[in-house]
């Protein structure tokens, strides 16, 4: 007999219905538990994958009313990009992007700027894009399809690892919740014999 079908034959021997004398209740609900959180985790397996595209459906939603309330400006940068530091919370590497200042000119003929992040080699002079609203306020650039798909899978295998984490720590909860009461009750057997627990029985 091989090691699979082995392993296969001993937890058919733990199944609930069997009629080994020697399982104790709380083996057949550590089973019975086991079983229903393995099929929990995988039904929720359709679950995220629908929570994800219902997730990118909305996203991509709001992308295009984006697109038809907001348009692309072009804009100069009137200084060198400078180095900024991104984040609040010091770190030992922090991280940097260079930044300048764009200037652009508004329908009714007044400048506006904004500050805005440079892609590397950029130079004072350049021609950059900004995002307008109808009101001509700087807002940002509506998501790509990519970006969206990207954020719905993530939302679906953050539901799926939220039901599996749960699902874990549920069952270890329980198991160990019953290890313990089956040691307390190995003492109380050891202590009807008059033997204390961990000496040998001959």
């Amino acid at each position: 007999m091989n090691t699979h079908q082995s392993s296969a034959s001993c937890w058919w021997r733990l199944a609930p219905w069997s009629r080994n004398p020697l399982m104790r209740t709380r083996d057949r609900i550590n089973f019975v538990v086991a079983a229903l959180m393995i099929t929990f985790v995988l039904i929720m397996v359709p679950f995220a994958a629908a929570f994800g595209t219902v997730t990118y459906t909305s996203l991509n939603d709001q992308s295009r009313a984006d697109l038809q309330s907001r348009h692309a400006q072009s804009a100069v940068l009137i200084d060198d990009p400078h180095r900024v530091i991104v984040g609040d919370a010091p770190s030992r590497a922090p991280e940097t992007e260079d930044h300048a200042t764009a200037q652009w000119t508004a329908p009714d003929g007044t400048l506006q700027s904004t500050d805005v992040e440079t892609r590397p080699g950029a130079h004072r002079g350049d021609t950059v894009s900004v995002w307008i609203d109808p009101n001509g306020h700087v807002v940002d650039e509506p998501r790509s399809g990519l970006e969206n798909a990207a954020i719905a899978v993530g939302a679906a295998l953050s539901v799926w690892a939220t039901a599996a984490v749960g699902s874990f720590l549920l069952l270890s909860g329980i198991r160990w919740v019953n290890t313990r009461s089956r040691m307390r009750q190995w003492d109380r057997e050891w202590n009807d014999v008059g033997r204390t627990p961990g000496w040998p029985v001959s």
